[in-house]
């Protein structure tokens, strides 16, 4: 099944926030997300994501690629340096990148998560 949809009319309906898993320190991000999962494979999923200012810890370890859409923000993975994203940028983390998020501005994305193995 293909999936298409535009991320503008998902952050209109975009449910409300959860804390951050594992914050570090306040303010605590709140994190939405709006996802379709694959019908092909379960664990393939896309959507859009927004998260107030914060720092926390990654959780996802799976393999994203995602397009910066809004906000300002820094990854810290756990090995290697920091990088600094800013809207209109597009990043991919290979499966198991784990690392420190700090939200510097709201920050909106539009993501695919997959398993490279497959």
């Amino acid at each position: 099944m293909i999936i298409k949809f535009a991320p503008t009319e998902l952050f209109v309906a975009m449910p409300p926030g959860n804390p951050a898993p594992v914050p570090i320190g306040e303010p605590i991000s709140q994190i939405a997300v709006r996802s379709f999962t694959s019908e092909a494979a379960s664990t393939t999923r896309t959507g859009v994501w927004e998260c107030s200012p914060g720092r926390w810890r990654r959780q996802v370890l799976a393999a994203e690629f995602c397009v910066f859409l809004e906000g300002d923000c820094v990854f810290e993975p756990d090995e290697g340096e920091p990088i600094r994203i800013k809207a209109g940028e597009a990043v991919y983390f290979p499966a198991n990148t784990g690392g420190v998020w700090t939200i510097e501005t709201k920050a909106r994305k539009a993501y695919v998560i997959f398993d490279e193995a497959r």
